[in-house]
């Protein structure tokens, strides 16, 4: 007999139906869950990434005035800082020491000169031989004046004695007591001593003008020599070096008691009157520097204001080297060399759109931007920009007064078109 499959057989007792009550809850509760985790959902197909908001810059676009600046460092100068030289070779003595005040036309130090010393004794010995010998010219012109003086003296009373025989002459002529020829001799006498005279005359004359010029060489000599002595006075009063302003000594640049050469820088005097900030701009913005632009600084804590007066025209090191005058500077107290934190003004323009300087304008060249839009989500818009200053960057077109952006960095982002701010 063939054995059956009953004990194969198993009893399948029916499951118990669930309550409709607990199908509907559990559906509830799953639309919950998918609604809470729908943007997670979303972002994951569409590989949107989620960045922390905490971590990223959001600034607001704004209107205002932009002024296109670059912050800049120097120190101050007095604005006048002379330099004094040796006039002669010879032996310093520095009289005022570093730090010391002085006053304008004081005494700072001293030179010793024998060369000049021993020149000046020579020209006044020259200027004494040359007044002796004007002085003895003068005599020898009267002495020589006199000389033709006496000789046109001469030729006169030479004149009247043949003017008398011409006339004895005529007379006896007349009576026949001498001949023709001896009145014509009388006549030639009288002829003659005319001649003689008119020449003396003009001897004399011409003797004065030639006396007169030779006494003017007499006096132009002895004019030369004192010129030269007054230059050699003026030399050795140089010998002491006076300070040209009131101010303090700067350095010496030479030892005490030194012998030194002619024109050797001796020490500085520093006009504390007066200041100049000396400033060092970045070779990038030399072209757009230029005489009179507005310079704010800050001294110490203090602001103050002033203006380019002058612009190095060669690069150093990268940088370019500017002087501003500063205005008012009596309100504060400077000292030589003293830091300077400065801003300089390029340009302003008014009422233009802008936004907080970061660092996203290197991440796409400044032709992109992050704006925030609904849902904390943020887009990638084309921008173009303008100016910039040291705190904003101007937008010309792509976003509008009032939207929010993302001004910092965007290297964990940047191939993204659009991301989410969590957090």
């Amino acid at each position: 007999m063939i054995a059956g499959t009953s004990g194969q057989d198993e009893v399948i007792v029916n499951p118990k139906k669930i309550p409709v009550k607990k199908i509907l809850l559990s559906l509830t509760v799953l639309c919950g869950l998918s609604y809470l985790t729908l943007p997670t959902l979303s972002q994951w197909y569409s590989s949107i990434p989620t960045i922390d908001s905490n971590t990223v810059n959001i600034n607001t676009v704004i209107r205002g005035d932009l002024i296109r600046d670059v912050v800049v460092s120097g120190k101050a100068v007095a604005a006048n800082a002379p330099q004094l030289y040796s006039t002669e070779i010879g032996k310093i003595t520095l009289l005022a020491k570093p730090g010391e005040a002085v006053q304008e036309s004081q005494i700072v130090a001293r030179l010793v000169s024998p060369e000049l010393d021993a020149l000046i004794k020579q020209q006044q010995t020259t200027l004494e031989q040359l007044s002796i010998n004007a002085n003895r010219g003068v005599l020898a012109d009267k002495e020589a004046q006199l000389d033709l003086e006496s000789n046109m003296n001469t030729a006169q009373s030479s004149l009247n004695v043949a003017k008398r025989e011409f006339q004895r002459a005529e007379i006896s002529y007349a009576k026949q007591i001498i001949s023709e020829v001896d009145w014509l001799k009388s006549q030639d006498a009288v002829t003659d001593a005319t001649r003689l005279f008119e020449h003396a005359q003009k001897r004399v004359s011409f003797a004065k003008e030639r006396l007169h010029f030779e006494q003017q060489h007499r006096v132009f000599l002895v004019k030369k020599e004192q010129l030269i002595l007054d230059e050699l006075s003026r030399r050795y009063n140089a010998l002491a070096i006076k300070a040209p302003v009131s101010g303090v000594v700067g350095n010496w640049l030479v030892a005490q008691k030194n012998t030194i050469a002619a024109n050797t820088a001796i020490m500085t005097i520093v006009d504390l009157s007066e200041y100049e900030a000396e400033l060092s701009v970045p070779e990038f913005y030399a072209d757009d520097l230029g005489l009179g632009l507005e310079v704010a600084m800050k001294i110490s804590g203090v602001s103050i204001r002033g203006e380019i007066i002058a612009i190095s025209p060669e690069v150093k090191g990268n940088q370019v080297t500017v002087r501003a005058k500063i205005i008012n500077s009596k309100k504060i107290q400077l000292r030589q060399n003293q830091r300077i934190n400065a801003r300089i003004e390029f340009e302003k323009k008014e009422n233009v759109l802008m936004v907080k300087r970061g660092a996203f304008i290197g991440s796409f060249g400044g032709k992109f931007i992050f704006k925030i839009v609904e849902d904390s989500y943020a887009n990638k818009i084309a921008i173009t920009t303008g100016a910039s200053s040291v705190e904003y960057i101007e937008i010309t077109s792509g976003i509008t007064a009032g939207q929010q952006v993302i001004t910092s960095d965007y290297d964990d982002f940047n191939k993204a078109e659009q991301i989410y701010l969590g957090g």
